[in-house]
């Protein structure tokens, strides 16, 4: 019965330190001295983003992209095992019994 109190007894500790606000401290120094960050205009970030690594997959034609998708599909349907490594363990699984 011990265990469970001392459970208990933390777990209550713990629900009350949940309930408690932050203390409110003042910013620090570097933080007020900080400069404020820079803000890029939103079509800049766009043409990054389009010319970025995925944008080919992005720009495919959707029967292109889901043809992908199913060939993708059927590789993860196989045996996450090579057959000759099955046939070794379940070879191996009586001796272990």
């Amino acid at each position: 019965m011990i265990p469970f109190r001392r459970f208990a007894l933390w777990l209550a500790a713990a629900a009350l330190a949940a309930c408690l606000a932050p203390p409110d401290l003042p910013p620090s120094q570097a933080r007020v001295e900080a400069p404020a960050p820079e803000l890029l205009p939103l079509t800049e970030l766009l043409a990054e983003r389009a010319d970025g690594p995925h944008a080919a997959r992005l720009t495919d034609a959707p029967d292109a992209r889901a043809a992908a998708l199913q060939a993708r599909a059927a590789r993860l349907r196989g045996p996450v095992i090579a057959a000759p490594d099955r046939q070794q363990m379940l070879g191996s699984a009586p001796r272990l019994r």
